[in-house]
């Protein structure tokens, strides 16, 4: 009987190390590259730059906004440090693609460029894929686990699902923070709770 379980749990080991493996092996392409200025957290100051080595001003003019917002027109003089032209903006509540646009006069002609940056809930953008995996294999070892029957793995993947649902109520799941990924994290939180401590119980009373 012994050597039967010892056999089953070394099965439920191998799915489970399965699963973090894959999930590792893909998290790689999951990042998609953006070559903007950046990805940045909401409701953060950020230093927005603009190059230029032979420009006495550069302006930054205006900034549009994610969605249908519309755009913020500034006209402020960006601050001078050497070529480095800087303007730190505040206004960064709302999540998606923004789009800067400064302008300056390089050897006395004047010239427009626009910059993008990106604002998502955690400062980490285009991993939506790598999100998936991850989810994907925290519930596949809380449910290995539980409805396998093995204790200890259900334990696992149960606070596996506490800690996903506290990540994804702080920080949402890539671009998105709304009331679904709310659902979703108590959801998880709750499921996680459930699922440790009926197994934790059930540890208990095998060991009484």
């Amino acid at each position: 009987m012994n050597r039967q379980k010892t056999l089953q749990n070394k099965r439920y080991f191998f799915l489970v190390a399965s699963l973090f493996f894959i999930a590792l092996f893909f998290s790689e392409s999951a990042v998609a590259e953006v070559i903007t200025l950046g990805t940045f957290k909401q409701n953060t100051n950020i230093p927005l730059t603009q190059v230029c080595d032979n420009c006495t001003y550069v302006n930054l003019t205006q900034i549009q906004l994610p969605g249908n917002n519309g755009f913020l027109t500034l006209n402020a003089l960006m601050t001078k440090n050497g070529q480095n032209y800087n303007y730190t903006f505040t206004s960064t509540d709302k999540l998606g693609d923004y789009i800067y646009t400064t302008c300056g006069d390089p050897d006395g002609v004047l010239t427009c460029e626009s910059v993008g940056f990106k604002v998502t809930p955690s400062g980490s953008a285009n991993i939506l894929g790598l999100f998936i995996i991850v989810i994907a294999t925290i519930y596949g070892i809380a449910f290995i686990g539980f409805f396998g029957r093995n204790e200890w793995i259900s334990v696992l993947g149960g606070l596996g699902l506490i800690t996903l649902g506290l990540f994804t109520l702080n920080n949402g799941i890539d671009i998105f923070r709304n009331t679904i990924t709310d659902v979703f994290s108590w959801t998880t939180i709750g499921l996680g709770s459930f699922i440790s401590l009926f197994t934790g119980v059930e540890l208990i009373n095998e060991n009484l």
